[in-house]
């Protein structure tokens, strides 16, 4: 049976939806307030590593510039998969937007362990598509945490405006999301909603 990250994606989200409705931080304002700081940072890296990474990888993921490679420069030369990685620094920083440090780390288990698994298809996948290279170039780039000591890039690559718009509407929807969950601390905040758990 394959993998369908996508099920796990909207089965915990629904309950990461119930848990943004029904549990508050238990920190004061000051040290939420920090926390929630940086979640926005992180969600700001997030989005800014998602599209410098598409403009190398947007509509040839599994066939390259040319129709029968694929991309090794650029963020892929960082580690295989920079699109997961920063879509990991962005969703913790969306978690940090509760102030929660359980939150954060159990979220965070559950996103490698789903990625883990979709990553590993993609890279059987990839292996069988192209071989000797392919396996080459496991063994001299990261899997996820970037490392610069393999660093490429040519002068020119080919860019897919298409994806990249795409992903241009993806960001909007983060920070659609980091706003949201403000509004929801707010509303936390002056028990107009709930506040059934206090979760550290």
């Amino acid at each position: 049976m394959k993998w369908n990250r996508f099920i796990w994606q909207y089965l915990l989200g629904t309950i990461g939806v119930v848990w943004l409705i029904v549990s508050y931080t238990p920190y004061d304002d000051f040290v939420a307030n920090c926390i929630r700081g940086v979640g926005i940072a992180l969600v700001i890296v997030g989005v800014i590593g998602r599209l410098y990474a598409t403009m190398f990888i947007g509509g040839m993921k599994n066939e390259g510039a040319d129709g029968n490679s694929f991309i090794d420069y650029g963020a892929y030369s960082l580690c295989r998969n920079p699109l997961y990685l920063f879509s990991f620094i962005g969703f913790l920083g969306i978690l940090a937007l509760k102030a929660q440090l359980i939150l954060i780390i159990l979220g965070g288990i559950l996103f490698l362990w789903i990625y883990r698994m979709t990553i590993l298809g993609e890279e059987n996948f990839l292996s069988q598509r192209f071989g000797e290279k392919y396996q080459q170039f496991l063994q001299n780039t990261s899997r996820f945490f970037p490392s610069f000591a393999h660093f490429s890039c040519p002068e020119k690559i080919e860019v897919r405006p298409k994806f990249f718009h795409k992903e241009l509407r993806r960001a909007l929807n983060w920070f659609i999301g980091v706003v949201a969950i403000l509004v929801i601390e707010v509303l936390h905040n002056y028990e107009i909603l709930p506040n059934f758990y206090m979760m550290y």
